[in-house]
């Protein structure tokens, strides 16, 4: 079997395996495998894979005034709005769905949305949200679901961590002009992780601070500048 057969036979498994794991729940495909020996960011993938921490960041305040309004006069949760939003967008830029699998970089063909939900102690679980493309029907299934998340205790680890996810926190606090994430090098992570902070009002203008952090070997700043570019809140 030479090199090239071999490797569409290994997404083929890969994509299979996404498939069938994860409780049941329709999941996301290993849509290719990247070639390193012809990919043009070889070299910087191995340079910052090499880092101790090869993720960097930037928080940008995004104009949220239209995705308020509506949340407001649908009566729909604004941050769940906000992170279908994101969702959405981060799928439109190929390399918010690269992975580092092993020794392989796979790009998945879709992506999870996973976040953190706040309960009445205090505390938070991490959630796994089925994604849907019907705004509307992705909140009220993720408002079932951290329904039933307020009334546990722990983490609830189990059915989250998905290869493909999107890791999300809303800090509705404060407002914030940085974020640092805690981060398992160990692991291999090279999940985008983006947090979203208290809106404020400049002019007639509702502002709301976004930090995106990413895996350097994936992506550079002009990626980041992708899907600031085509986010619309």
């Amino acid at each position: 079997m030479d090199r090239r057969t071999y490797q569409i036979v290994k997404e083929e498994i890969k994509g299979y395996l996404c498939c069938e794991i994860s409780n049941h729940r329709p999941m996301s495909r290993i849509e290719k495998v990247i070639d390193k020996s012809h990919w043009n960011r070889r070299e910087h993938f191995e340079h910052f894979s090499a880092l101790d921490d090869p993720f960097f960041g930037v928080t940008v305040n995004i104009d949220c005034t239209n995705a308020y309004r509506l949340a407001k006069e649908k009566g729909i949760s604004f941050s769940l709005l906000v992170l279908h939003r994101i969702v959405t967008t981060a799928c439109k830029v190929e390399e918010f769905r690269y992975r580092i699998d092993g020794n392989d970089i796979v790009c998945y063909d879709s992506l999870v949305p996973e976040a953190t939900i706040a309960r009445a102690d205090h505390t938070f679980s991490f959630a796994s949200f089925e994604y849907d493309a019907d705004e509307n029907l992705f909140i009220q299934k993720a408002k079932t679901e951290i329904e039933r998340l307020q009334h546990t205790t722990g983490l609830n680890k189990n059915g989250t961590f998905h290869p493909n996810a999107i890791h999300y926190s809303a800090i509705p606090w404060f407002t914030f002009t940085d974020m640092k994430h805690p981060t398992n090098m160990r692991s291999g992570d090279s999940v985008p992780k983006i947090s979203t902070g208290k809106f404020f009002r400049e002019g007639e203008r509702l502002l709301m601070p976004v930090s995106i952090t990413c895996h350097h070997g994936l992506m550079d700043g002009y990626h980041i500048g992708k899907f600031i570019e085509l986010l619309e809140l």
